[in-house]
């Protein structure tokens, strides 16, 4: 169930509700038995810096609990995994996703720094102009990667809004990619709600380019 294209049933709508530990970082361990053993997590990793967390998956593998499940059932509420986590670091490796997706399908102890996601919402007037968002993301995802802020909207606007950022929500609407490209390109003043990860913005601040997806606009 593990997934860097993100196929997973839409998250829970606590995933798209701003948290009062946004931002915060902490740590988690999980154990299985096999590295071929799912964890329990649909991830997604479109920002080519770190595995988001679309679904804290709800179901069971056959015979056992789900690591990720596991994990839950034993910490306070606090260090729970969420829909909407960012997984920033795997046993020690940070800063690429394709590596931490490689870490995470190759060992069976997972040493995991999670970050909380800060959650904002900005309504950007377009005045007939385009919003000046390149965007990274998977036909099959749920959410929009902002991988530059060009000149436009966004930026004539002067809202908070970079690269880096993850596009959930389009005039309080979720939906899978087609849906929220959709509604960025119909509505004349979009509301955009919007995930960050501090991790993801200080690379992308210093020039991080993300590597190439199949799926990749200008809106």
């Amino acid at each position: 169930d593990e997934s860097a294209s993100c196929k997973a049933p839409r998250p829970s709508d606590a995933a798209y509700q701003p948290r009062d530990d946004a931002g915060t970082l902490f740590t988690a361990t999980l154990e299985r038995l096999s590295v071929n053993d799912p964890l329990g997590l649909y991830l997604d990793s479109s920002d080519s810096l770190t595995l988001f967390v679309c679904l804290v998956n709800p179901g069971t593998h056959p015979g056992s609990l789900l690591p990720a499940h596991v994990y839950n059932a034993s910490v306070h509420d606090s260090l729970k995994l969420r829909d909407g986590d960012f997984i920033v670091e795997v046993n020690g490796i940070s800063g690429s996703a394709t590596a931490l997706a490689r870490a995470v399908s190759s060992a069976k102890t997972l040493g995991l720094k999670v970050r909380r996601p800060i959650l904002a919402t900005h309504r950007v007037n377009k005045a007939g102009v385009s919003l000046g968002l390149d965007l990274q993301f998977s036909q099959q995802g749920t959410m929009l990667c902002i991988s530059q802020v060009l000149d436009g909207a966004v930026q004539q606007s002067g809202v908070d809004i970079r690269a880096g950022d993850r596009i959930l929500k389009v005039n309080g609407v979720p939906g899978r990619t087609e849906e929220l490209l959709n509604l960025l390109s119909t509505s004349s003043a979009p509301e955009i709600t919007t995930s960050r990860c501090v991790e993801v913005i200080a690379a992308y601040t210093t020039g991080f380019v993300p590597e190439p997806v199949p799926e990749h606009g200008n809106r």
